[in-house]
Protein backbone atom coordinates (compact mmCIF):
# COMPACT_ATOMS: atom_id res chain seq x y z
CA UNK A 1 0.00 0.00 0.00
CA UNK A 2 1.40 3.77 -0.96
CA UNK A 3 1.63 6.07 2.15
CA UNK A 4 -1.35 8.29 0.08
CA UNK A 5 -3.31 5.23 0.45
CA UNK A 6 -3.64 5.90 3.87
CA UNK A 7 -5.72 8.54 3.93
CA UNK A 8 -9.07 9.77 2.46
CA UNK A 9 -8.87 12.20 -0.48
CA UNK A 10 -9.80 15.35 1.53
CA UNK A 11 -7.01 14.01 4.08
CA UNK A 12 -4.80 13.99 1.27
CA UNK A 13 -5.51 17.51 -0.49
CA UNK A 14 -5.00 18.71 3.52
CA UNK A 15 -1.43 17.08 3.61
CA UNK A 16 -0.27 17.58 0.82
CA UNK A 17 -0.65 21.24 0.51
CA UNK A 18 0.97 21.36 4.54
CA UNK A 19 3.79 19.51 2.76
CA UNK A 20 4.54 21.22 -0.08
CA UNK A 21 4.06 24.41 2.00
CA UNK A 22 6.64 23.17 4.22
CA UNK A 23 9.22 21.83 1.62
CA UNK A 24 9.24 25.37 0.20
CA UNK A 25 9.71 26.82 3.88
CA UNK A 26 13.06 24.59 4.06
CA UNK A 27 14.21 25.92 0.60
CA UNK A 28 13.50 29.48 1.57
CA UNK A 29 15.94 28.67 4.94
CA UNK A 30 18.43 26.65 3.10
CA UNK A 31 18.85 28.47 0.09
CA UNK A 32 18.16 27.21 -4.25
CA UNK A 33 21.28 25.45 -3.98
CA UNK A 34 20.25 22.99 -1.29
CA UNK A 35 19.31 19.33 -1.53
CA UNK A 36 15.48 20.81 -0.34
CA UNK A 37 15.43 22.45 -3.63
CA UNK A 38 16.79 19.57 -5.74
CA UNK A 39 13.99 17.63 -4.40
CA UNK A 40 11.46 20.77 -5.19
CA UNK A 41 12.61 20.73 -8.91
CA UNK A 42 12.68 16.86 -9.06
CA UNK A 43 8.85 17.23 -7.67
CA UNK A 44 7.96 19.98 -10.06
CA UNK A 45 9.25 17.90 -13.18
CA UNK A 46 7.73 14.97 -12.31
CA UNK A 47 4.25 15.67 -10.45
CA UNK A 48 1.56 17.78 -11.98
CA UNK A 49 0.08 17.58 -8.63
CA UNK A 50 3.28 18.99 -7.08
CA UNK A 51 3.51 22.00 -9.63
CA UNK A 52 0.02 23.43 -8.67
CA UNK A 53 0.65 23.01 -4.85
CA UNK A 54 4.31 24.86 -5.29
CA UNK A 55 3.17 27.56 -7.86
CA UNK A 56 0.41 28.27 -5.25
CA UNK A 57 3.15 29.88 -2.75
CA UNK A 58 1.69 28.73 0.45
CA UNK A 59 3.99 28.39 3.26
CA UNK A 60 3.04 27.86 7.20
CA UNK A 61 -0.10 25.93 6.59
CA UNK A 62 -0.53 24.23 10.15
CA UNK A 63 -1.32 20.37 9.77
CA UNK A 64 -4.38 19.16 11.35
CA UNK A 65 -4.23 18.54 15.13
CA UNK A 66 -6.38 15.17 14.09
CA UNK A 67 -5.24 12.92 11.53
CA UNK A 68 -7.52 9.85 9.72
CA UNK A 69 -5.88 6.94 8.38
CA UNK A 70 -7.27 3.14 6.87
CA UNK A 71 -5.30 0.66 8.04
CA UNK A 72 -5.01 -2.69 5.76
CA UNK A 73 -5.64 -4.40 9.01
CA UNK A 74 -8.18 -2.65 11.31
CA UNK A 75 -9.70 0.30 9.11
CA UNK A 76 -10.51 3.64 9.56
CA UNK A 77 -8.38 5.31 12.62
CA UNK A 78 -8.94 8.71 14.12
CA UNK A 79 -5.44 9.81 15.73
CA UNK A 80 -4.20 13.13 17.28
CA UNK A 81 -1.59 14.72 16.44
CA UNK A 82 1.06 16.51 18.39
CA UNK A 83 4.25 18.14 16.16
CA UNK A 84 7.98 18.36 18.04
CA UNK A 85 9.44 20.54 16.37
CA UNK A 86 13.67 21.16 16.09
CA UNK A 87 13.75 24.64 13.84
CA UNK A 88 17.86 24.92 14.04
CA UNK A 89 17.52 21.78 12.05
CA UNK A 90 14.14 21.85 9.98
CA UNK A 91 13.43 18.33 11.98
CA UNK A 92 9.57 17.38 13.08
CA UNK A 93 8.45 14.60 14.89
CA UNK A 94 4.98 13.40 15.02
CA UNK A 95 3.46 11.61 17.97
CA UNK A 96 0.41 10.06 17.25
CA UNK A 97 -2.20 9.08 19.85
CA UNK A 98 -5.49 7.73 20.35
CA UNK A 99 -7.91 8.86 23.56
CA UNK A 100 -8.19 5.88 26.02
CA UNK A 101 -11.05 3.95 25.39
CA UNK A 102 -11.93 5.09 21.92
CA UNK A 103 -12.34 2.70 19.14
CA UNK A 104 -8.88 4.01 17.26
CA UNK A 105 -6.90 3.29 20.88
CA UNK A 106 -8.80 -0.40 20.79
CA UNK A 107 -7.41 -0.83 17.56
CA UNK A 108 -4.22 0.26 18.05
CA UNK A 109 -4.00 -2.10 20.82
CA UNK A 110 -4.82 -4.96 18.37
CA UNK A 111 -2.17 -3.36 15.73
CA UNK A 112 0.09 -3.95 18.97
CA UNK A 113 -0.37 -7.60 19.14
CA UNK A 114 -0.55 -8.57 15.57
CA UNK A 115 2.57 -6.27 15.08
CA UNK A 116 4.28 -8.20 18.05
CA UNK A 117 3.40 -11.61 16.06
CA UNK A 118 4.31 -10.51 12.78
CA UNK A 119 7.28 -13.28 11.49
CA UNK A 120 7.16 -15.09 14.34
CA UNK A 121 7.45 -18.29 13.00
Amino acid sequence: MLARESYDAAERQVLSRVYAGGLREIVALRGPSSRAAALAASLRERSAEFRSLWDAQQVGIAPPEVKRFRHPEVGALELQCQTLLDPDQSHRLLVYTAAPGSESHDKLQLLAVIGAGAGVT
